[in-house]
């Protein structure tokens, strides 16, 4: 019997002796394979951490943000607050109204029944803001390109973001009003404001810092629509609005939200490492915000921080980082086919590609193995695509504004896009769509169609109608065709543009 015992225990620790070595092997294999996928970047000149995308920054205070968020709370809507008009509201396929030309000013939905707020009532509300808005101006001269030194991953939030939002939505409600009364000098600038707003932290790496860009920009080119609808605009005033909107560069701003990303995902892994299992523990739940389980630990709570965590970094953290490393380098990949003037369908195409091993992890051993992969891996495809869209539109709106100083200057519209360039257009404005020039042409009363083929990447000869499944909008049609003014019901009288 005890000879028994013997052989069952020698048996057992052998079988533990196996297991360790089976695991250990593996792990090799990872870390071995981990290693070369990182020299693989490296030779590619890929950066991998906060430091290398931080490098050189200075540490200094960043004057515009701290103006941007002082004047914001002194901003004050008694009525009806600004970022609720709605600017180029589409009425039908390829007509818009006009805001600053309705009756009273057009409120979105959200803005609830009660929103009859007369033009008087709302001139009164923006002449009580004049002062922090004129403060934000001044500001907006040198927006700031980056919030300065970034050192731990966890401080994400070094920038209050909406102290932004809020500015860009009071100077399109500035706008309107001064549209209203025919004072384009005035409405010029709360445009050219907007404009600022949306170069702020150009060269930050974060995704949230870029997406509040695409949104400013969407606001202003919506608002910029509005403005050219006006009669009275000379060509200098015209050249400043293009030269507000043409350095905002919405496609490297993606890139670089992407590239952030991926930097913060590799940094909290190194950290994870490091750290015993109730420290990993209590870091993974900072970073992605989730709260404990009570005030007492629970059962889960000893299971996760003894048991989990420490055989998680046995065993498949490198396998856990080469996953994440693959997998977002694919996706940079896919997205960087719009930089090498592929068409936007066919890197989103590409972009989903590259992201379904993440959807296929859906397996409660897959999460447990690949914990970091499952939950930071953004969802880029849908992230990406509003800002190729916006970007697409703000090529649309140069061309625009172009046309109209052609127009101005030599009273007749071009022939082309390219008789354009270079008086008054350094390019071709740029379909993303397609990847080629937007296409324009005259239309027989003398006015003009310009458009982008659409998100189909298909050319449907500038049809607005709607496309199956689609919102109304500028990207709802078939193509994405700059609109024509609605007939308005009443035009206000005007005073002189100054």
């Amino acid at each position: 019997m005890n000879k028994l015992v013997r052989v069952l225990v020698f048996l057992g620790a052998l079988l533990l002796v196996l297991a360790v070595m089976a695991v250990l092997g593996v792990r090799s294999g990872d870390r071995r394979a981990l290693l070369e996928y990182q020299a693989k970047l490296a030779a590619k000149g890929e950066k991998l951490t906060i430091a290398e995308l931080s490098r050189g920054r200075q540490t200094n205070a960043h004057g515009s943000y701290t103006i941007i968020t002082n004047a914001t709370p002194k901003l004050r809507a008694p009525k009806l607050y600004p970022g609720l008009l709605e600017p180029r509201r589409y009425v039908q396929p390829g007509q818009a109204s006009v805001v600053w030309r309705q009756a009273g000013p057009r409120w979105t939905p959200l803005a609830g029944p009660g929103s009859g707020v007369t033009w008087e009532e709302f001139a009164a509300q923006m002449a009580a803001a004049e002062i922090p808005l004129r403060e934000i101006r001044e500001a907006l001269q040198n927006p700031e390109a980056d919030a300065g030194a970034w050192t731990n991953v966890l401080v994400g939030g070094r920038v209050n973001y909406v102290p932004n939002r809020i500015a860009a939505q009071w100077f399109m409600g500035a706008a309107e009003n001064e549209l209203h009364r025919g004072r384009l000098e005035a409405g010029l600038q709360d445009l050219e404001a907007i404009a600022g707003v949306a170069q702020i932290d150009r060269n930050e790496y974060t995704l949230v810092a870029h997406m509040i860009r695409v949104a400013v920009a969407g606001v202003g080119l919506a608002t910029t629509w509005d403005a050219l609808q006006a009669p009275g605009w000379t060509d200098p005033q015209l050249e400043r609005l293009q030269k507000a909107w043409e350095p905002v560069d919405l496609v490297e701003a993606v890139e670089k939200g992407v590239v952030g990303s991926r930097a913060c995902g590799y940094e909290i892994i190194v950290m994870v490492r490091r750290l015993s299992g109730p420290q990993a523990s209590r870091l993974l739940r900072t970073s992605w915000n989730i709260p404990p389980s009570s005030s007492k630990a629970s059962f889960e709570d000893w299971a996760r921080d003894y048991l989990y965590f420490p055989a998680y970094k046995l065993t498949s953290i490198d396998a856990d980082e080469l996953f994440y490393l693959k997998t977002m380098q694919e996706e940079m990949t896919a997205l960087r086919l719009v930089q090498a003037h592929r068409p936007w369908p066919e890197a989103r195409q590409a972009l989903f590609k590259a992201a379904s091993p993440i959807y296929q992890l859906t397996n409660a051993l897959d999460e447990f193995r690949y914990p970091l992969s499952v939950t930071t891996i953004p969802n880029y495809p849908k992230a990406c695509g509003t800002p190729i869209d916006v970007e697409t539109e703000r090529q649309m709106t140069l061309a625009a504004i172009a046309l109209k100083r052609f127009q101005l200057r030599h009273g007749k519209l071009p022939p082309s896009l390219e008789a354009m360039v270079p008086e008054l257009l350094p390019a071709v404005p740029y379909d993303y769509m397609s990847a080629k020039p937007l296409i324009y042409r005259l239309k027989p009363d003398g006015g003009y169609v310009l458009y982008s083929v659409g998100l189909d990447g298909k050319d449907d000869g500038g049809d607005p109608s709607p496309a199956p499944s689609s919102s109304p909008g500028l990207w709802g049609g078939r193509d994405a065709v700059w609109p024509s003014p609605a007939t308005a019901p009443t035009d206000p009288p005007r005073q002189s543009a100054r």
